[in-house]
């Protein structure tokens, strides 16, 4: 900061402003994409005379613009797309596997299926885990770490309107699960131990990766 006069306390000023520029910041971390703002700032008295001139640096979280929120709405208008013959746009699955698939992760989110070891290798898995923050979408054509490659689990429910009550009640379970329990951290087969934010935002990421496969947004 470079002062053209001295500044006093409780002295009235005004600042201005002016973006000069943009640096984006390798995250490798549990935090959110962000990058670094140089702002160059004209510091005025109350008489509106320059007194400052100041080089500030902020860091500024990235708006988040790659995921649809999913709401209670917005997945009813999703799955009113889905029918019993909608096509994937990428792998095997069918629409009631789909949501069968989807209703168990719910199993796991909502702490009712724990028993089992995290897929994920030690080596990586803060690596893995850490990215559930960033905004890219999951890979497509992911294996699920229970199933056998290019193979499919049988179906539980008679149809998939059926298939669809139990997914949304399942949901909610999860979401009571953490409305009771807001500090409680579970499990995921992938991304290992996760928190009330963190499986938000898986839940964000897979019900983004699944309704974009069946073409429901």
């Amino acid at each position: 900061c470079r002062f053209l006069r001295p500044l006093y306390h409780n002295d009235t000023i005004y600042v201005r402003l002016t973006c000069k520029q943009k640096v984006d910041r390798d995250v490798a971390s549990a935090e959110h994409p962000s990058g670094i703002v140089k702002w160059f700032a004209e510091i005025f008295d109350a008489d509106d005379e320059l007194v400052a001139l100041a080089t500030v640096l902020t860091m500024v979280q990235k708006k988040q613009e790659t995921f649809v929120e999913m709401t209670d709405e917005k997945i009813d208008e999703c799955l009113s797309k889905l029918t019993s013959d909608t096509k994937p746009r990428w792998g095997i699955m069918t629409p009631q596997h789909m949501i069968e698939h989807l209703e168990y992760t719910y199993k796991i989110a909502s702490g009712e299926i724990q028993d089992f070891e995290v897929a994920t290798p030690e080596k990586i898995l803060e690596k893995v885990h850490n990215s559930l923050w960033s905004y890219d979408k999951f890979p497509r054509n992911t294996q699920f770490p229970q199933l056998e490659k290019d193979t499919l689990a049988p179906l539980k429910h008679s149809d998939l309107n059926t298939a669809i009550e139990k997914f949304k009640a399942q949901r909610e379970k999860y979401i009571v699960f953490f409305k009771e329990n807001p500090e409680a951290k579970l499990k995921n087969l992938v991304f290992g131990e996760l928190n009330r934010y963190e499986s938000y935002l898986l839940e964000r990421k897979h019900l983004n990766h699944h309704f974009e496969q069946f073409g429901l947004i």
